[in-house]
């Protein structure tokens, strides 16, 4: 977590020392009239309210230490959604208290006051009201499954139903090692059409069917693609959601794309991984040789570019050995393969 820690007194900067040693990527920012030549430090310039403009956006946290009101009143035009705005913890100089100020639940600053109220000593202050209720709130579990949340407005009610005390179920295609406090686990996913509130935990598409439930995407797809040279993005972009589609799994659960490194510097490739926000990892050739023997390969394709098969080869040790869901299909150029990942 990249951190950025902002103090404006001597006792303030003495504590961001001491935390910059307990979390790994933390930058400390002080006033220069403090500093005394310390190594990797950084003076806080022109203002604190410019300086925290500049690197509000830039940072995964920011941890304050100074008074309660300074920080609000510095971070106020700053803020935008939940789902943007990055942690912000505030804490006392004497390390006295912790607070979780903003984004506790899924920015992460619930979990960085209690890793830095346990480092220093100090009292985690946390006011969310499932966290008080010792009960976990959905964007919470989202996070900790490492999921996608589409419907923020279904998110919050079924967040308001758990601090309530109300019964929401879960069906899960993953392996729950902790089922989470609040929640009741259903053993079939069409159980949830018998309950007030349900989410569904998994990759395919039930929306339709299921309008009352909420869906945490995992993200645990991984598709093996390859392509013509100099192929339009609007057909690789179309094959892509065609070939998911087929599987009738969704678009939020796609974690990469995976390609052979011929096609590294493929433009619609590169273009498709950032329209839909999706990391394209690259594999070499010899890695794909490897495990050729596996599946269908193709003498031509072989003989062009030295590996008998690239989409399936390329979902497979993506997904880390995961079950082929769809196999080589071609669409207009597009070759598309689909893997999803086990439970670890």
């Amino acid at each position: 977590m990249k951190l950025a820690i902002l103090t404006v007194t001597e006792g303030g900067k003495r504590q961001a020392l001491k935390l910059r040693e307990q979390l790994p990527n933390s930058q400390v920012y002080i006033l220069s009239q403090f500093y005394k030549g310390e190594e990797n430090v950084l003076l806080i310039e022109p203002s604190l309210k410019e300086q925290v403009k500049d690197i509000f956006s830039q940072v995964e946290g920011l941890i304050f230490i100074m008074a309660t009101g300074i920080v609000v009143r510095t971070i106020a035009p700053l803020l935008q959604d939940k789902r943007k705005d990055p942690a912000v913890v505030v804490m006392d100089e004497e390390g006295k208290n912790v607070i979780s100020l903003l984004s506790g639940h899924i920015g992460g600053a619930n979990a960085l006051t209690k890793t830095v109220a346990a480092f220093i000593g100090a009292n985690p202050v946390i006011t969310t009201a499932s966290d008080v209720r010792g009960k976990i709130a959905v964007d919470t579990l989202a996070q900790e499954l490492d999921c996608r949340i589409k419907d923020w407005e279904k998110t919050k009610k079924l967040t308001a139903c758990i601090v309530k005390g109300e019964e929401v179920a879960i069906y899960s295609e993953k392996i729950l090692p902790n089922p989470p406090k609040g929640y009741t686990i259903v053993n079939e996913l069409q159980q949830l059409l018998d309950v007030p509130y349900g989410i569904y935990i998994g990759n395919k598409n039930i929306e339709d069917k299921y309008p009352q439930v909420l869906q945490l995407y995992t993200r645990d797809l991984v598709m093996g693609i390859g392509c013509r040279k100099d192929i339009d993005d609007s057909v690789v972009m179309e094959a892509i959601k065609t070939a998911l589609k087929e599987i009738d799994r969704s678009l939020d659960s796609l974690k990469k794309l995976v390609t052979i490194d011929l096609k590294s510097k493929e433009p619609a490739l590169i273009t498709a991984s950032e329209t839909f926000k999706i990391p394209l990892e690259i594999l070499a050739r010899e890695e794909l040789k490897e495990i050729e023997n596996k599946f269908e390969t193709s003498d031509f394709v072989k003989k062009s570019i030295g590996v008998g098969a690239v989409s399936e080869p390329c979902a497979y040790l993506g997904s880390k050995g995961g079950k082929i869901l769809l196999n080589k299909q071609k669409y207009n150029g597009v070759t598309i393969s689909i893997a999803e990942e086990g439970d670890e």
